[in-house]
């Protein structure tokens, strides 16, 4: 598995696409905002043109994702139905988690993990998931 380093232009988020699943890493304190998430929504669309690629997304600390971001996001993965291994070692990162998945109840796999290792297995579950039922 690569190693993160700082992301080159000064984006909030690094994206790419390894073994199936799409690796995406917040930058520490990254604010997300609704420009932002269309760019990330964009790139998604562009790496995985069968929106069923896994995404094991990396929430560091002091992550802000604005609202109106929030909820853009959450109805563009309804509608594509992407799996999301969410894996954060910050506590305000995984109680954010959590309650987007109580309140929100997203209608794609969706789980916070306080260990990578464990989310990068489950979001390769879901990717060998995917490959059996287009089959």
């Amino acid at each position: 598995m690569l190693t993160w380093e700082k992301p080159a232009f000064q984006s909030p988020f690094e994206l790419w696409k390894e073994d199936g699943i799409l690796h995406l890493v917040l930058a520490v304190g990254a604010n997300m905002r609704v420009r932002d998430m269309k760019e990330l929504i964009r790139l998604i669309a562009a790496l995985d043109t069968t929106r069923s690629a896994p995404v094991l997304l990396v929430y560091p600390e002091r992550v802000v994702v604005e609202e109106p971001a929030r909820e853009l996001l959450r109805r563009v993965c309804s509608a594509q139905g992407h799996p999301v291994a969410l894996f954060t070692t910050d506590l305000q990162g995984r109680l954010q988690g959590e309650l987007f998945r109580r309140v929100h109840k997203p209608a794609f796999p969706f789980r916070v993990f306080g260990w990578r290792e464990e989310a990068y297995r489950w979001a390769r579950e879901r990717r060998q998931l995917a490959d059996l039922q287009l089959r």
